[in-house]
């Protein structure tokens, strides 16, 4: 691979909005429909357009490079690269988004295998600019080592923005996702632009409850002190000292196969994964008695259940206990299976109803 230079300068792009709509025209010459084309007044639908053709990685920066028509053009409602285009192919997702709060925001890209992100945050495609880009390949859909984060970005609520990936595949797996992470959502990583992260999680806290085995805890049938909704199955990072808390929600399987809950807590924990039906019959279990690091799933005797198996989309309602003594604490659950490693597991992500008005 060709990795992109990380001396690039930010330079203007010209990019002329005649050639943007002559991208789009269908190749039997018809003139498109209203919605055959991304347009600020229709924030959240975005033209993915595909070229079969190679280019080095410094050539993503080249806007010519896109300027002929592509072999295929379509709209879709969420930043998501096509994977069916075999290899040796390049591809464009551009339009405009709308800031749904006035704050500092922070754009991802992630891909395989390189790509790079513009942005105008006034909304003219002719003044957009690289703030992201992937050198080499991320892991699919992740956000998080080798992907491309932009600095602080600030924009007003109501504001329409402007963005354009670009990635080129070279051979072997393909992907490419557009994130962002949205000022005052209570959720500090990027996740999917297009898509509504909802908090399906419910943490509560007993202050005031000295260490010991959560499972011999009475504290837990009395009112916590504080309870909310959380976006992760895990408490927050310094959750207290000398405190009893309880995680509880549904979770559900996304295909069929067998899946492995792991615990990781400090100071102890104690983890049920039980049928949600009327029996709550017991899957599975795992504890913790000592005090493991953050992002320590395995390793411990008992620390993980056995493998549950799990039909697609059958739920499981998942409890854990934990006492916190002296020092930060923090407790959490992931999974492994069929597909998936969650850690911790996370809230799903709908898509938003796409806005046409």
């Amino acid at each position: 691979m060709n990795p992109i230079s990380k001396t690039f300068v930010f330079s203007v792009l010209q990019l002329s909005v005649g050639v943007m709509l002559a991208n789009a025209v269908p190749a039997d010459g018809t003139p498109p429909s209203d919605e055959s084309v991304p347009d600020p007044s229709r924030p959240f639908m975005f033209a993915r357009e595909i070229w079969n053709q190679t280019v080095s990685a410094s050539e993503l920066l080249d806007s010519k490079v896109f300027s002929d028509a592509p072999d295929r053009s379509e709209i879709i409602d969420v930043p998501i690269g096509a994977t069916d285009s075999g290899d040796g192919f390049i591809q464009r997702i551009r339009g405009w988004i709308e800031a749904p709060e006035t704050g500092s925001y922070r754009f991802a890209i992630a891909s395989d295998d390189d790509s790079v992100l513009l942005i105008s945050a006034r909304g003219d495609p002719s003044l957009a600019i690289p703030v992201a880009s992937v050198t080499g390949f991320t892991g699919e859909g992740e956000f998080g080592d080798g992907a491309g984060l932009s600095r602080p970005i600030t924009l007003i609520r109501g504001q329409r923005c402007y963005i354009e990936a670009r990635h080129r595949d070279v051979d072997g797996a393909d992907h490419l996702v557009v994130g962002w992470k949205v000022p005052r959502s209570g959720l500090d990583r990027p996740i999917l632009i297009g898509t509504v992260l909802e908090p399906r999680f419910q943490l509560e806290v007993w202050e005031g409850v000295s260490r010991g085995d959560p499972r011999d805890f009475a504290v837990f049938q009395t009112p916590p002190t504080r309870s909310r909704l959380v976006f992760d199955l895990a408490t927050p990072e310094g959750i207290g000292s000398e405190v009893a808390t309880r995680l509880q929600g549904i979770w559900s399987a996304p295909a069929d196969g067998r899946y492995r809950f792991m615990l990781s807590a400090d100071d102890a924990a104690v983890l049920e994964v039980r049928t949600t039906d009327s029996s709550a019959r017991l899957l599975g279990s795992a504890t913790l008695l000592n005090w493991v690091a953050p992002g320590s799933w395995e390793g411990n005797p008992g620390q993980t259940t056995d493998l549950i198996p799990l039909q697609r989309a059958e739920t499981v309602h998942l409890e854990v206990r934990h006492s916190q003594g002296d020092g930060p604490g923090h407790a959490a659950v992931g999974v492994v299976g069929a597909g998936i490693d969650e850690r911790p597991i996370t809230s799903p992500t709908p898509r938003r109803a796409s806005r046409k008005d």
